[in-house]
C-alpha cells in the first residue's frame, strides 16, 4: 500500500509539472498586457539559450532573461520610459522601499520613440515573484503614467502551493480506497476444529459366563 501511496505522489508531482509548462506555453496575449495610466503595454520575457518560447506570467527558470515591453499607443513613444524589476515581498505601494527592492533597471529615456519597444536583459540569480514598474513621463513633466505587471520566475509560491495540494489529494485518494478495499473483505472465518481421531471407543458391559 506504502508503494501505491508513493506512486500516486510521484503522479501527482508529474502532473503539476507538465501543467505548468502547459500553461506557460499556452499563454494567452492578452494576459501580457498590462496599463500604464491610460495606455497599456505588452510584456513579454526570452531565455536565449533556454527555450525558443516567449513568456509572460511564469518564467520557466533563473538565468540571462531579456525583458521586453511594447507600446501599443503613439502616446508613449513621446514620452521618458523608466523601468524596474522589483521584488514582490507584498508591499502595498511601489515606492515602498523602492530601491532596496529594485534587481534591475532600466534608466529613464525615450525608448521607445523608434520602434515602439524597449528592452533589456537581466540575470535572475533567484526564483520567486517580481514586478515590473513602468514610469512613463511626458517632457514637460506635466504627465506621469505608472504601471505594475507581475509575474514569477522558476517555482513561484502559487505553484509550490498547487502541488503540494494536489499531492495531498492523490495520498488521500489512495488512502480512501485502500480503506474501501479492506471494509468490502470478508472476514476470515474460524476453522472446524477436527475431531478427536483418538477417541475411546465406547465400552460395552462385560458378559459374565456361569
Amino acid at each position: 500500500m506504502l508503494k501505491t501511496l508513493l506512486f500516486a505522489s510521484l503522479a501527482a508531482l508529474s502532473a503539476v509539472s507538465t501543467g505548468a509548462q502547459a500553461q506557460i506555453k499556452a499563454e494567452h496575449p492578452r494576459f501580457c498586457v498590462m496599463s500604464v495610466g491610460p495606455t497599456q503595454m505588452m510584456f513579454s520575457a526570452f531565455q536565449e539559450n533556454k527555450s525558443d518560447e516567449i513568456f509572460c506570467q511564469h518564467v520557466p527558470g533563473t538565468g540571462p532573461t531579456m525583458l521586453i515591453l511594447d507600446a501599443r499607443q503613439p502616446e508613449l513613444r513621446d514620452m521618458r520610459i523608466e523601468v524596474r524589476v522589483l521584488r514582490d515581498v507584498g508591499q502595498k505601494d511601489w515606492r515602498d522601499d523602492l530601491d532596496v527592492n529594485t534587481v534591475a533597471m532600466l534608466p529613464a529615456g525615450k525608448h521607445l520613440a523608434k520602434t515602439g519597444t524597449a528592452s533589456f536583459t537581466h540575470n535572475f540569480a533567484e526564483e520567486g515573484d517580481y514586478i515590473t514598474l513602468v514610469r512613463a513621463t511626458s517632457e514637460d513633466g506635466l504627465k506621469e503614467y505608472v504601471g505594475q505587471y507581475q509575474f514569477s520566475v522558476g517555482e513561484s509560491t502559487e505553484w509550490v502551493m498547487a502541488g503540494g495540494a494536489l499531492v495531498a489529494f492523490a495520498a488521500a485518494a489512495g488512502f480512501g480506497v485502500w480503506r474501501r478495499g479492506n471494509a468490502t473483505r470478508k472476514p476470515p472465518q474460524p476453522k472446524a476444529q477436527p475431531e478427536d481421531s483418538e477417541a475411546k471407543p465406547e465400552t460395552s458391559p462385560v458378559r459374565q459366563s456361569t
